[in-house]
């Protein structure tokens, strides 16, 4: 009786299969799940039981390869395996009876490259998406010309992507249906908001957030094992990312999350680490007061002493609807009221005044961080935004844009109408001259070079003389708060003969005065390779830059020198450059040059 019950069962299976072949539709995806440098899962949705089938291969049209699941079922998930790093594959997805979608340029992924691997790396954060409406699709369109060109690497999902009760319906018209082209090529890791907590659980792992989405639960993307996909941790490139579950998890310290935090954080020495959650710790947005909502103070306090510690460098939230963003934080656990100066390492807007600086390049402790809330996707609500840890808030539409590229991080609030309302950057490392020389320079009437070269480096030598020519105080920038400057030397070929950076976040002894309308430096142990600078701002009648340096700091390459040479006071910050290219030298030996 078994027997024939089974036999009858899997003929049934059998004749629904084949009378549903050629009618059967894809009805959500497909999307991308559990990126690694070796592996891809890709999911999708059909409207009648089918076995699984995706094909690909490094060529459009030329799929090479196919994984098959025999299980017949509406929801398809099938792991690709043994990939090859850093490499775009095309796809399609049907059953083995035949490809239902793909097979073309808007079906493609890319693998991760391994792990610690130094590359362009593209993150777009999109907070509170939850709602269909002309503004979410405003958003969504706005990125989509922004990044024409260029790959994101991820999609994250700050929570509340789903109103009212983050069902799957309501997942299917604001995420599913609304980034279908996007999810097709980029994969998603979300955080848990709690509009999902209304139809998923976390403790549990039960509801429509987990039947949609598969997560790292056991460190399989990079990081420590966390045991569930409610928070989770991942790598790519020379990110390590942590995703934290604010609204279920016990929040409190030595509890199971912030024990795996710890220990997770120790693990990784990613040059960068980020980190995201829904509930912000610092926000003054419309229904949600970061010194009133108990899981915004309990992960401020509990959550944000482990990440600073152990080095992050960004951290993101949504649940206000609207922007905000912070100054470059360090310790600050209590109340808005009880934030001190001490806990400010950059008061400035981290762009226009000069990046973000944390002289570590890999993790280390208490050398800075930027929060930001970007829960404004699909709605605005009105708000002061009084915080005094935030640099900037707006009530506007939009999403977060993550850029990544070696040591240097910029953030890029783009709104509904295509426009950068903010950005910052985070640079990591001492600051450095370009590996070659800027163009756009204002040129000096005169100058003048001299280049000693000895034996012993530290007794190199280096003087450039530079005036009558065009030098704006606003590009100078001011050295004495955050802007770098720096003199760089390059020869006939671009190649960097020599540099001297007299940097303002290594000046806590300031060597950095104010004198006049412009600037003097003065450091006698010369660190940098800078002795004396002095930067005077004016007209061609008045404008001055007068520079020594000596040691092994400079640099100093082999002379002589490949004519002609350009020297270029550069702001590292800002951009601005001014230059003397010289075409002959009075003296170009292995020991001296002196030009003109």
């Amino acid at each position: 009786m078994k027997t024939t019950t089974r036999l009858a069962t899997l003929l049934a299976v059998a004749t629904a299969l084949a009378s549903t072949a050629g009618a059967v539709t894809v009805t959500r995806g497909p999307y991308l799940q559990m990126p690694s440098d070796s592996s891809m899962t890709v999911r999708w949705r059909t409207d009648a039981p089918t076995d699984s089938r995706v094909s690909y291969g490094t060529t459009q049209g030329v799929l090479t390869t196919d994984v098959d699941d025999a299980t017949p079922t509406t929801e398809h998930e099938v792991p690709l395996t043994s990939l090859t790093d850093g490499t775009e594959y095309f796809y399609e997805v049907g059953s083995t009876t035949g490809a239902l979608v793909g097979n073309d340029a808007a079906h493609r992924f890319r693998t991760n490259p391994t792990p610690g691997t130094v590359q362009p790396v593209r993150l777009w954060a999109i907070g509170d998406s939850g709602f269909v409406n002309p503004d979410h699709v405003a958003v969504r369109d706005a990125y989509a010309a922004f990044s024409t060109g260029i790959h994101t690497d991820l999609l994250l999902p700050l929570g509340d992507n789903a109103y009212n009760v983050g069902t799957d319906a309501e997942y299917q018209a604001a995420f599913f249906d609304m980034y279908q082209d996007l999810l097709r090529r980029t994969p998603a890791m979300p955080t848990f908001g709690n509009h999902e907590a209304f139809s998923s659980n976390t403790l549990t792992e039960t509801g429509p957030w987990f039947d949609m989405f598969t997560l790292p639960r056991l460190g399989e993307l990079g990081g420590v094992m966390s045991g569930t996909e409610g928070y989770y941790s991942f790598d790519l490139a020379n990110v390590h990312f942590i995703v934290l579950d604010s609204h279920f998890s016990d929040r409190s310290p030595g509890g199971t999350m912030l024990t795996w935090l710890e220990d997770d954080l120790m693990a990784t020495t990613a040059d960068w680490i980020i980190a995201y959650w829904h509930h912000p710790p610092y926000s003054k947005g419309l229904l949600h007061d970061s010194d009133i909502e108990n899981r915004e103070i309990q992960m401020r306090e509990n959550a944000l002493p482990i990440l600073e510690d152990l080095g992050v460098d960004l951290v993101l939230s949504g649940h206000s609807h609207n922007y905000e963003r912070s100054n470059f934080l360090d310790g600050h656990y209590g109340f808005s009221t009880e934030l001190a100066p001490s806990m400010v390492l950059d008061s400035g807007d981290g762009d226009a005044d000069g990046a973000y600086r944390k002289a570590s390049v890999g993790p280390a402790a208490h050398e800075g961080a930027v929060y930001v809330v970007a829960g404004s996707t699909s709605d605005v609500r009105n708000s002061t935004l009084n915080h005094p840890a935030m640099e900037i808030g707006l009530l506007e539409f939009g999403a977060l844009v993550v850029d990544i590229d070696g040591n240097e991080l910029t953030g890029t609030f783009l709104n509904d109408l295509g426009q950068a309302s903010d950005v910052f950057r985070i640079a990591k490392g001492a600051p450095a001259c370009p590996a070659a020389a800027r163009s756009g320079c204002e040129t000096a009437g005169k100058a003048k070079l001299v280049l000693k070269k000895n034996t012993d480096p530290s007794r190199d030598r280096f003087v450039w003389k530079w005036k009558q020519g065009d030098l704006d105080p606003g590009d100078v920038g001011d050295p004495t708060d955050q802007t770098d400057l720096a003199v760089c030397v390059y020869d006939a070929g671009g190649t960097l003969l020599g540099s001297a950076v007299a940097p303002s976040a290594s000046d806590p002894a300031g060597a950095w005065r104010p004198k006049g309308i412009g600037f003097s430096y003065k450091d006698s142990a010369a660190p940098g390779g800078i002795l004396k600078m002095r930067v005077s701002p004016g007209d061609s009648a008045s404008s001055k830059i007068a520079v020594k340096g000596k040691g092994a700091g400079l640099g100093l390459g082999t002379l002589p020198v490949a004519l002609p040479v350009t020297a270029q006071l550069a702001n590292l910050d800002g951009g601005a450059c001014w230059e003397a290219v010289y075409s002959t030298a009075k003296r170009n030996e292995a020991t001296k040059v002196v030009a003109p």
